[in-house]
């Protein structure tokens, strides 16, 4: 009984993961996504963890999270609110 229920587990993980796959390509045909961001966004969304989510869009969860801090820090300097360093 655990056996069966373990499977379960295992292939409902599976199945919702690419049931996530099949739902971003078809948004990608539609050209909903522009950057790996908006796709891990979209997966996320969908239910998936950070790491699922950046596999299946095709990176790492490392690079997703340095994509993201790179976009945080390009809008606090374009936005002009970036803090400056003082000098000694």
């Amino acid at each position: 009984m655990a056996d069966q229920t373990d499977a379960q587990a295992t292939w409902l993980a599976v199945i919702g993961r690419t049931l996530a796959y099949l739902c971003m390509k078809a948004a990608e045909k539609e050209g909903k996504f522009k950057t790996t961001i908006d796709r891990v966004s979209f997966l996320e969304g969908l239910g998936l963890t950070s790491t699922d989510a950046a596999v299946v869009a095709g990176s790492t969860k490392a690079s997703v999270d340095e994509l993201r801090r790179q976009a945080r820090q390009k809008k606090t300097r374009k936005n002009g609110t970036a803090k400056k360093k003082r000098r000694r």
